[in-house]
């Protein structure tokens, strides 16, 4: 921007002591939270308790906690532009939390529940071998250094050039507020400051609703919606570049939202951490509740942003320099006169940050701490390794604070983030799905499927954003107006503006424009929503492959499955349509010993 607009100069005037004031309540309320548990209660502490909250935690915070550490400052920046951009067929994701909660709930949950244990890649090793544990616990840690840095820089990059709020300030403060409390409270103080984080953002999401649609008129932005073809709720259209349709949204959204909540270290912990199966299941079912209520208020701030900026696009007239400011620069737009108001939005993007960044650093100390150091060091005290955690947790967030720099420079952060975790978390999540319901797969069978699966996620990933860069990706956008900007561009050289009108958007041709394309160009123009897909249904498929011809070839050496590892529904499935094969592959003898397999017991010198 070469200079900024009187009225953006405005705005950001607006963001005052008492926005401050709301801002830092949050930060206080969080360290609190943290120094209770960590120095009032730092007596109860155990190793247990630091990772697991002794595994009594109860479904209310729980639930929180899952619906909190999903929605990510990221996602709230970035779905409502999927909406103002792309038109309404977005709205429809909502539909897809239906079957991921009933999937969920009788495929996984109760299979890892069962199992008890404190590193969901433990699971791994149990089902096949330590060379599946490890190779998908060092990607995992890997992506979860680099997934924090993303969901704390960009949410302050939009901060900052809208309200003026330092950038390396604001990262710095999140980073530091998380190391914190969750390296001195541990998994208890995550749980229960991200449950108070999520009503922060729920709050903070409703009063946008609540102004937005007040002032714009429901009626009104419908009409817009209609006279720039922004409504479509059934497109069916097969071409799986087609970057929203019923397929991609609803199906797609289902293993996006599978992949987070079935395949990662910090929820398949929470699953854990609840005394017994029945709280395990009540926690899930509040949290779709509350996902429901986040999701709907977070897209459908991006027909508020239709209905307000239908004459004028920010981006488009300069206002703002990148499309995911968009919803800060309409919050101190609609909020900015209301002292305070505005403050509980950036309350709410920084919750959201400090929750899944929270998340993130307990999870690495419970993956670090239970594969690596337990694992070659099982005689050390719960003592020490409740040290060696809190370490962990440290240098953790430190080293995603130094990934910021990189994240730096990678442009649009929200399809990023939710590519490079379909690239990591489908084919993550592919190898539980094999684990849990395929008895027939073996641990060979089950590493060349995951590799093929990693591998062809990151062609697809790594593609599509250096043909992102190189411009070579199909627009699909939908027609944005700067024909009326004369109440925002005062201060601003008009000539610099890029003049667009409603007559016309990329998104209505782009198939033609396309159609030329080389096979490579057209393979990575999939739309990013598939990714989380295709990683889970490649890592199935490429197992089953490989396991059948591992099998065939005689080269199978693996021991009888124990029957914990599976889902009992799948298994009784099985016994019914081949109960020869079956009675072959899986122990039926009960392994678990106090909720917990022998061959962990043994691993934790139990």
């Amino acid at each position: 921007m070469n200079k900024e607009s009187n009225y953006s100069e405005t705005l950001k005037d607006k963001f005052g002591w008492e926005e401050y004031t709301v801002f830092s309540i949050v930060l206080v309320l969080s360290t609190g939270i943290g120094l209770f548990y960590g120095v009032y209660k730092r007596k109860e502490q155990s190793k247990d308790e630091y990772l697991m909250g002794s595994r009594q935690m109860s479904a209310v915070p729980v639930a929180l906690s899952l619906m909190s550490s999903f929605i990510s400052a990221i996602a709230m920046l970035g779905n409502p532009m999927e909406v103002y951009l792309y038109g309404t067929q977005y709205l429809t994701v909502i539909i897809s939390f239906i079957p991921m909660t009933f999937v969920l709930i009788y495929v996984y949950a109760n299979v890892y529940f069962k199992m008890q244990l404190t590193s969901s890649y433990e699971y791994l090793e149990i089902r096949f071998n330590s060379a599946v544990r490890y190779l998908v616990s060092i990607i995992n840690i890997l992506y979860l250094i680099m997934y924090c840095s993303l969901v704390v820089y960009g949410p302050s990059l939009a901060l900052n050039q809208v309200t003026g709020f330092d950038i390396n300030l604001s990262v710095a403060i999140i980073f530091a507020v998380c190391i914190f409390y969750a390296s001195i409270g541990g998994f208890r103080a995550v749980l229960m400051t991200d449950a108070l984080q999520a009503i922060i953002m729920i709050g903070s999401m409703l009063a946008i609703n609540i102004k937005g649609f007040s002032d714009e008129g429901f009626q009104s932005i419908w009409e817009k919606l209609e006279e720039t073809r922004r409504i479509e709720f059934f497109r069916f259209d097969t071409d799986p570049r087609t970057r929203h349709t019923v397929w991609s949204i609803v199906f797609g959204g289902f293993f996006m939202y599978l992949n987070f909540f079935a395949g990662t270290q910090a929820n398949i912990q929470r699953y854990s951490s609840m005394p017994d199966l029945k709280t395990v299941r009540k926690a899930i079912l509040i949290n779709y509740v509350a996902l429901t209520v986040m999701m709907t208020c977070v897209v459908m701030s991006g027909l508020i942003i239709l209905g307000k900026y239908f004459h004028c696009d920010p981006y488009s007239a300069k206002l703002i320099e990148s499309s995911d400011q968009t919803i800060p620069f309409l919050v101190m737009d609609i909020l900015g006169d209301y002292p305070g108001l505005s403050g509980v939005f950036v309350a709410g993007i920084t919750c959201a940050s400090l929750s899944t960044v929270s998340s993130g650093l307990n999870s690495l100390a419970a993956i670090i701490t239970e594969d690596y150091v337990r694992k070659f060091k099982p005689d050390i005290s719960d003592a020490v390794l409740l040290n060696v955690s809190r370490i962990v947790s440290i240098v953790s967030g430190i080293l995603s604070f130094g990934f910021v720099f990189i994240a730096m420079n990678m442009g649009n952060i929200y399809p990023v983030a939710i590519s490079i975790g379909g690239m990591v978390m489908g084919p993550t999540t592919g190898l539980f799905t094999l684990g849990i319901i395929f008895p027939f797969a073996n641990s060979w069978g089950a590493f060349l499927g995951v590799v093929s699966s990693f591998m062809f996620t990151g062609l697809l990933t790594i593609g599509s954003s250096i043909a992102g860069m190189n411009k070579l990706l199909p627009d699909q956008s939908l027609s944005v107006s700067t024909e009326n900007c004369s109440a925002y561009l005062s201060g601003i050289d008009l000539e610099n503006i890029k003049h667009v009108n409603h007559s016309y958007a990329p998104g209505f041709d782009w198939k033609e424009r396309h159609e030329n394309d080389s096979p490579y160009i057209k393979l990575v123009s999939t739309s990013y929503l598939l990714f989380h897909g295709i990683g889970v249904l490649g890592s199935v498929f490429f197992g089953l492959f490989f396991s059948l011809t591992i099998k065939l070839s005689n080269l199978d050496r693996d021991k009888p499955v124990k029957k914990e590892c599976l889902n009992e529904y799948f298994l009784t499935l099985w016994k019914w349509v081949a109960p020869n094969q079956i009675a072959n592959l899986v122990e039926e003898k009960d392994t678990l010993k106090n909720g917990v397999s022998d061959e962990t017991n043994k691993t934790h010198g139990l």
